[in-house]
């Protein structure tokens, strides 16, 4: 045999150049997988999202790689994780629903998208979402699952806080809407309570006509029963074969009494009085039933020159002794609103008309409330003008503002212009005013024909 002669470095190397070129192309190959392999793991480590690979294969689903995010926030070294089940990660006991999901999607091969409570090796919870998909070799058999997510806690954090303060929102939006409306009918009462003593007195004067006509009428019945008593006596004298004479001579004397011909003109002006007042008290008492018309969230179609000529009915003791009223009402279509909140806007309007007349010292003769209707493309404009004292430059800009008022303590609150305002919005619609002082305040509402709904959708529109 011949002894072998250990090869020197130079000889390695001769060797390595002498190798057969297949052999060569493997091993590059190799190396360039292995530089493939350890970039996509450095991309794998460099990233925050949560990256696992389990084997399908096995009980239990053991993990054999996960990434650098997985072992920082769980809080466990890369190696202790290696090997055991995603349970280790995902406790049953917090996760029991979706672990049912998780194996029987895994089971059935399916893609799965879940929220899931972490345990970290201190025992600390958090919250991650994770997407779970299965990973199938050439032949369609699924070998592993690949499985990728992050801590959501904070996003679930900043979702609940979210939620609180829109819950809040909501809340203290629906408690502003409550006071809103509790303001509007304490509002209301104070406009009726304040009506109350004129309404008493417009009914008043009507009734005054029923009751003195109605006096009429019993006495002149007293009368006609006398007179109808002279007639049957007459009969039965002259069935008696009585001379003629002396018969006709009593009932005369029975017609002078009650004064039948006067009965014969005055009774038929008692009936027409005591009808008027009847109509008269009616007309006011359904002019208050419709000016009461009670407040809903839901609209109706509404002829608004009747509301304005209910409102003029219910405030007639409000001007009657300070303006006289002229109206000049155009054409109008129906109008969707709650035909209740607007009369009371129209009656804050008309009585601050009246109010402002009388300060500024004018009478029925010379004072004017002017309210005139046209109707636009596709709305209505209102307009209530008085000739009375005014409002200065500087008051006009906080004549909406809530309690704010120029009127003495005790004849006003501050709230009517600032409701009114808030249920002209509410109607999609405006309020505005012109006023000169020593000259006269002119308010021009206007309204959408359509109501707040159409309202709405039309400025959604301009805004897109």
């Amino acid at each position: 045999m011949h002894p072998v002669t250990p090869s020197t470095p130079a000889d390695q190397n001769s060797e390595l150049r002498h190798t057969p070129p297949p052999l060569a192309g493997n091993v590059t190959e190799l190396e360039r997988l292995r530089r493939e392999l350890d970039v996509r793991n450095c991309a794998l480590d460099a990233a925050a999202t949560h990256f696992i690979i389990g084997d399908a294969t096995k009980p239990n689903w053991p993990l054999v790689y996960l990434n650098r995010a997985v072992a920082r926030d769980y809080g466990y070294e890369s190696a202790e994780l290696l090997g055991l089940g995603p349970a280790t990660l995902f406790p049953v006991d917090l996760n029991q629903l979706q672990l049912e999901g998780l194996t029987q999607a895994l089971t059935t091969g399916r893609e799965l998208r879940t929220e899931m409570r972490a345990r970290r090796k201190d025992g600390s919870i958090f919250w991650v979402g994770f997407f779970i998909a299965p990973v199938r070799d050439p032949a369609g058999h699924m070998t592993h699952y690949v499985g990728i997510g992050a801590d959501i806690t904070a996003r679930l954090e900043q979702e609940r806080t979210q939620r609180q303060l829109q819950d809040q929102l909501y809340s203290e939006m629906q408690e502003r809407e409550r006071m809103a409306i509790e303001l509007r009918l304490a509002q209301k009462l104070e406009s009726v309570g304040r009506l109350a003593a004129g309404i008493a007195h417009e009914i008043n004067t009507p009734i005054q006509y029923v009751g003195d006509g109605v006096a009429f009428l019993q006495s002149a019945q007293a009368d006609l029963e006398q007179l109808l008593e002279a007639y049957r006596q007459a009969f039965k004298r002259l069935a008696a074969s009585e001379p003629p004479a002396a018969v006709i001579q009593s009932v005369e004397e029975a017609q002078a009494a009650a004064d039948l011909e006067f009965l014969s003109v005055e009774v038929p002006k008692a009936f027409e009085r005591t009808l008027q007042g009847v109509e008269r008290v009616a007309a006011i008492v359904r002019a208050m039933k419709e000016f009461a018309h009670p407040d809903t969230n839901e609209q109706s179609p509404a002829d608004l020159n009747h509301a304005l000529e209910t409102t003029l009915i219910v405030a007639n003791n409000e001007y009657k002794y300070s303006a006289t009223v002229e109206t000049q009402f155009g054409a109008l279509p129906d109008v969707m609103c709650n035909v209740g909140e607007l009369n009371q806007v129209f009656l804050n309007l008309i009585v601050n008309a009246a109010h402002a007349i009388q300060e500024s010292g004018k009478d029925a003769a010379s004072g004017r409330i002017t309210i005139a209707t046209a109707a636009t493309r596709d709305g209505v404009v209102i307009s209530i003008a008085d000739n009375g004292c005014g409002i200065k430059e500087d008051n006009q800009e906080k004549i909406f503002d809530p309690f704010f008022t120029t009127k003495p303590v005790g004849r006003g609150t501050g709230q009517g212009l600032a409701i009114a305002r808030s249920i002209i919005e509410k109607h999609g619609g405006s309020i505005d005013l012109q006023s000169t002082v020593g000259v006269g305040t002119r308010f021009i509402v206007r309204l959408p024909v359509a109501g707040r709904s159409a309202a709405q959708s039309s400025k959604t529109s301009q805004v897109a």
